[in-house]
């Protein structure tokens, strides 16, 4: 944003023991943070105010263009406000039905994106504003970048019917601006990872809620069954084949006996797993799984 503006800038990291109250702090890949001083003016505090400060002092060329002003505050919200939080809950969200939920609503976000730098771009498009580099672009980088990374934890990518969108960014790797503050892609993977470790719940926690799931499943298949015998008998009261009632009956039996003996074996699990794991837990001892071991 300084180098598009002219700005020299002496960039320096400083360690997180240099500063305090600072929300950046483990957020960073490489454990440093970024602080920006100039003059008697130092701000650690967030992105947000930082950009702020920049656009009030270095305004020769503006990112915030008065032509085009209500478009780059509009599209600016809506990357701060929806585009990224869908990213980060994405990203850092593993549960199953999470992501079921809400992978539609990254693709449509995609298209969003991938039609407005078409429609603001046109050909020009190296930018969100064709040739022109806004603020707009100062907070779509780095989530896209964030987009690389759950593409390599969670598979999400941008599909290439978006191709606007995906030339951007491949191409933002390039731009001048970006270059110079870029951040190690495998690095970022690195402290990522770190953080998906920490948060993943306990093997217990996984075993308990996959059984639950495995069972819910299994009890609305149950009643689909029973639903379609039900039409079944229906159709041989007004005179039709008294096979496929049969097949039926036969399929629900079969499902009920799935049900039962997957139940029963939850049930064991919980009484030899489970409940041992809780009863350690709840005694003091953070390692449930000692539990499990042999008497």
């Amino acid at each position: 944003m300084l180098h598009i503006q002219g700005v020299l800038v002496d960039s320096t990291w400083l360690a997180p023991t240099d500063l305090t109250n600072c929300e950046f702090e483990g957020i960073c890949p490489d454990g440093k943070l970024p602080v920006l001083q100039h003059g008697t003016h130092k701000l650690n505090g967030s992105t947000d105010s930082m950009l702020d400060y920049i656009e009030d002092t270095f305004n020769h060329p503006t990112l915030v263009p008065s032509d085009a002003k209500k478009k780059v505050d509009h599209w600016v919200m809506y990357i701060k406000d929806t585009f990224t939080p869908l990213v980060g809950q994405l990203l850092y969200d593993g549960d199953p039905s999470v992501q079921q939920e809400l992978e539609p609503k990254l693709e449509a976000a995609f298209a969003k994106l991938d039609s407005a730098i078409w429609e603001h771009g046109k050909e020009l498009s190296q930018f969100f504003f064709g040739p022109q580099f806004t603020l707009v672009d100062v907070y779509l980088v780095p989530i896209l970048l964030l987009v690389e990374v759950a593409t390599y934890f969670r598979g999400l990518e941008i599909n290439s019917k978006h191709s606007h969108l995906l030339a951007y960014s491949k191409g933002m790797h390039s731009f001048p601006s970006y270059k110079p503050v870029k951040v190690d892609l495998e690095l970022l993977k690195l402290a990522v990872g770190k953080t998906l470790l920490e948060r993943a719940p306990p093997p217990i926690t996984v075993m308990t809620v996959l059984q639950h799931r495995s069972i819910l499943w299994q009890l609305d298949r149950l009643v689909q069954l029973a639903d379609m015998l039900a039409v079944a008998k229906a159709g041989i009261r007004a005179g039709g084949s008294k096979r496929q009632g049969n097949t039926q009956m036969q399929s629900l039996w079969k499902g009920y006996g799935c049900l039962l003996e997957l139940m029963q074996e939850h049930a064991q699990m919980e009484e030899r797993v489970v409940f041992p794991a809780l009863e350690v837990a709840a005694e003091g001892n953070d390692d449930v799984w000692c539990a499990l071991e042999p008497k």
